[in-house]
């Protein structure tokens, strides 16, 4: 993984942090590590609306409107199955590895959704179901990394920037796949997802390498620790913010 720009010394700001200041109250050693989780929430949302794109023109390629509403009602009941076995999982492995490997399992399904459509296969109602997984897992998972990264006031101060990345990303994500479904169609769409995915599990596993040490010792200790047996969403429950952005998550998806 390559490394960060030149370090500079505590309490003192860098010209990115100088740079940053104009739009966040960002302290001397932050704007690094909050530029890659700006970025890093970037692609994930752009992964996630080149997705979201491409789970519409299946479902109603394939199905229709009324098959996509029962669709819906479906993920429900999927998530009241899905959410113990992520839990079970969860309260065995650290944080760092939770996030890489779910996001990793997420991207596996996508190179059997891309064989079995591009086989001839109808795919398009599998797909809505796991999109709506997709959505509700990977997307909170980052923003409970980001929990476990910085302290309260940290995050009162650097979520709103970071959280611009998210809105950045929704847009270029639906730019991008638009503009991509004219040439190539839907398949395509999912690999550039899927590579952009494997972009975020790098990012990630890097933020987590620079602050490992670097902020305050519980913080730090957080992100190895396993979830515990509550399961993966009391990352989300615990924190006010956790719990706004899932809520808009989960209206997102609707």
């Amino acid at each position: 993984m390559p490394q960060e720009p030149t370090s500079i010394s505590a309490g003192t700001k860098g010209p990115l942090e100088k740079l940053l200041s104009l739009f966040a109250p960002v302290k001397a050693g932050e704007g690094f590590s909050a530029l890659l989780l700006a970025l890093n929430v970037f692609l994930l949302l752009s992964a996630y609306y080149i997705l979201k794109v491409v789970r519409d023109a299946l479902i109603l390629a394939e199905s229709g409107a009324e098959v996509a509403s029962y669709s819906a009602a479906g993920q429900a009941v999927l998530l009241l199955l899905v959410v113990p076995a992520y839990g079970a999982f969860a309260s065995k492995v650290n944080r760092i590895r939770l996030v890489s490997w779910a996001t990793l399992f997420f991207v596996s399904h996508l190179a059997i959704f891309f064989a079995l459509g591009n086989a001839g296969y109808r795919v398009g109602i599998a797909y809505y179901l796991w999109l709506g997984i997709f959505n509700v897992f990977v997307v909170a998972q980052f923003w409970a990394f980001a929990n476990d990264i910085y302290t309260e006031e940290q995050g009162k101060r650097l979520f709103p920037m970071i959280g611009v990345g998210a809105s950045l990303g929704a847009w270029v994500g639906t730019t991008v796949v638009t503009r991509t479904f004219r040439q190539t169609g839907p398949y395509v769409a999912m690999v550039i997802a899927a590579v952009i995915l494997v972009l975020c599990v790098l990012i990630t596993v890097w933020v987590n390498q620079r602050e490992a040490g670097r902020g305050p010792a519980v913080k730090s200790k957080d992100a190895e620790k396993p979830l515990g047996k509550e399961g993966g969403f009391s990352l989300v429950l615990k924190s006010p913010y956790l719990r706004a952005i899932a809520l808009l998550i989960l209206l997102l998806n609707l």
